[in-house]
């Protein structure tokens, strides 16, 4: 076996003679920054992107979760310690024992039988890596143009509070790597001519980063969304090598996809990049091949200077977002990906372009080394839709398709013998829109060009992946050619791109770079929307979650009376709701006001002024965990009531929705 070595920052890891062809490299060791210790119990999973900060994505028992990879610290009285430059040693791979144990990190176990894995590289310190490679790339073997393009981001973030939603939370800090891609001034470069099949991306030929953006009146950077997600001050620095500028220039975020985790900033400074050079990215139909390699640049916590990590992409698929709980196309690495990585570039070691943007890692009991990033294909649908006035969500088809694996059903539908397709299964509309293109029983052959098997997957890119991969590339609002087998016939049709359809949204970030919980209060009866993010503040552990309200997330949906899911969050005790319990009465969801089903919360906010305006009694029908329950407010106390809680409570407003 490979003799394994640990060098800390306390001391050098001393060589054997046995092997003298293995160089020392210098390093910087640091014990900086608060502990961070992370355990996982046998059996589950999460993927990481923040080294302080968990949003668990997915919501079931056992079920991987996600994790940001920006290294985020609580700015409250908190700062890291300057880190201790070490003169020399080696930086080998150690097993996460020996990390543990050299740097006192102590793992939490979760449940009896759990068997525990800790992250050494997670504890806050940069003495410790594991990578592909048996040895470090050297910083040599990368061009210095591509070195000096990447930057570190500084973020001041504030965000508001699921469970208090007329309040912010405290101040937080936080780091990530970013990328210079664009120099301010006109395009030089005239786009190609308009050359792409029915079905396509507009950028599909693309090949400068002019051609997507013809007008920048500011250098610009590349970053993950989750980087500078509710931030109130961004800042960046050149750090490629010790002695880098210890100048930060102030940055702007002129454009954010949350549902893909970019973001792109505008530096006014001329001086800040005034001696570097733009980092070219991959063709926006380009991918290496599997096993190529592939290095990570960025400012993971435990350094102040850029590291490079080296590793192989491993896979080409669509996995689920965790910033925006959403799937999409993404590429899995083996190059080590640790807090403070996100927004980082993943670059190509032969030709120095951008592969990918770094932004979260798997971490789960017997997974190592499944880095994830945003691929090209999405930098340059963002760059492209951000410069063109593009909705930069990704956009949905509105179905719910099942596999059509089974003969039987598969000739039952009307496929011969050697057809393949997917089954429609549900069809999603939101209240007031027409019937959409596709019906429910459409067995789906082709998207645009792209042929769908059996299990709703298609070859894009020389890869087979989920069929979302093909929609993503497109904007909302566009008209995508499709042809299903419908009633035994081989049907041509045109679907029109929209939001998706979730009955409890993923995300509240949508179109805006701060989430914004909306609520109403009335009578003292705090109601909320039932959302993704509520869901993950309120209840941080998933098993934790009222099982009425976590059967919605995963099996509601949108229909011609249902936008959103509408629950009370709590009761602000007084007279006038007496009876009814106070404080958290276990989030029952609002069903209707009298006989009036309820929408959304602005249909709530109307149906509840109607009745408090005409009747003598208002009237609320919710559901508990347990069954349906009655809530009765008499109109007459409500004003008096509103004014009383109010000042009470100390709220500065009872809506955040129009009354």
């Amino acid at each position: 076996r490979r003799p394994r070595w640990l060098h800390t920052s306390s001391r050098s890891a001393m060589l054997p003679s046995s092997i003298p062809s293995i160089p020392a490299i210098p390093q910087s060791a640091a014990g900086s920054g608060p502990s961070m210790p992370v355990a996982f119990a046998q059996g589950t999973s999460s993927v990481r992107c923040c080294g302080r900060c968990v949003l668990h994505a997915a919501r079931g028992a056992g079920g991987p979760g996600l994790r940001h990879a920006a290294g985020v610290a609580a700015a409250a009285g908190r700062s890291a310690a300057a880190p201790s430059p070490l003169a020399s040693g080696l930086f080998l791979p150690a097993t996460a024992a020996a990390a543990a144990v050299a740097l006192g990190v102590r793992g939490r176990q979760r449940g009896k039988r759990a068997s525990v894995l800790t992250r050494a590289a997670d504890s806050g310190s940069g003495s410790v890596s594991s990578s592909s490679s048996s040895l470090p790339v050297s910083p040599a073997a990368i061009p210095p143009s591509v070195r000096d393009s990447v930057v570190k981001i500084f973020v001041t973030k504030q965000r508001f509070s699921m469970t208090v939603p007329w309040q912010t939370i405290q101040v937080e800090s936080s780091s990530g790597s970013g990328s210079f891609i664009r120099r301010r001034g006109s395009a030089t470069v005239a786009p190609p001519a308009a050359d792409v099949e029915q079905g396509d991306p507009p950028y599909w030929q693309f090949s400068s980063i002019e051609h997507a953006i013809p007008e920048a009146t500011g250098d610009l950077v590349l970053t993950a969304a989750h980087v500078v997600a509710d931030a109130r001050d961004v800042r960046v620095q050149l750090l490629s090598a010790n002695g880098g500028s210890t100048e930060k220039y102030v940055a702007r975020v002129i454009a954010v996809s949350h549902d893909s985790d970019l973001a792109l900033l505008e530096i006014s400074d001329v001086r800040c990049f005034c001696n570097s050079e733009v980092m070219p990215i991959f063709g926006p139909k380009e991918l290496p091949e599997v096993q190529s390699r592939v290095q990570v640049m960025g400012f993971p916590v435990g350094g102040d200077y850029l590291s490079i990590t080296e590793g192989v992409l491993s896979r080409v698929e669509v996995v689920e977002y965790c910033h925006s709980r959403r799937p999409a196309m993404a590429l899995t690495v083996d190059a080590a990906i640790n807090a403070g990585n996100s927004g980082g570039p993943v670059v190509d070691p032969i030709t120095g372009r951008m592969v990918a943007v770094a932004h979260q890692k798997m971490v789960a009991f017997g997974v190592e080394n499944q880095g994830q990033c945003v691929p090209p294909c999405l930098i340059w649908r963002f760059l492209h839709g951000q410069s063109n006035g593009k909705c930069l969500r990704l956009p949905s088809i509105g179905t719910y398709i099942q596999h059509l694996e089974s003969p039987a059903h598969a000739e039952m539908l009307g496929l011969k013998e050697g057809e393949v397709g997917a089954l429609v299964r549900e069809v999603y509309r939101l209240p007031g829109e027409g019937p959409g293109a596709l019906r429910m029983g459409d067995v789906l052959l082709k998207m645009g060009r792209h042929a769908v098997d059996n299990f709703g997957t298609v070859k894009l890119l020389g890869h087979r992946v989920a069929l979302s991969a093909v929609q993503d590339l497109l904007y909302m609002g566009d008209k995508v050619p499709i042809t299903v087998m419908r009633e035994g016939k081989v049907t041509l049709l045109e679907a029109e791109l929209g939001e998706p359809k979730s009955l409890v949204p993923r995300t509240l970030y949508k179109d805006s770079n701060i989430a914004r919980p909306s609520f109403f209060i009335f009578g003292g009866l705090v109601f909320v929307p039932l959302t993704a993010d509520f869901l993950g503040e309120a209840w941080p552990n998933a098993e934790d979650r009222p099982p009425h309200l976590m059967d919605l997330y995963y099996r509601g949906s949108v229909g011609e009376h249902l936008r959103e899911v509408v629950v009370l969050l709590s009761i602000l005790a007084d007279d006038v709701n007496a009876g009814h319990g106070t404080g958290y009465v276990g989030c029952p969801i609002v069903d209707s006001v009298g006989d009036t089903k309820v929408m959304d919360l602005p249909h709530l906010v109307s149906l509840l002024e109607e009745a408090k305006r005409k009747e003598d009694y208002v009237q609320l029908e919710v559901t508990m965990s347990c069954g349906p329950y009655t809530m009765i407010l008499k109109s007459a106390d409500l004003p008096e009531a509103d004014a009383r809680i109010q000042e009470l409570y100390q709220l500065p407003y009872l809506a955040s929705v129009e009354r």
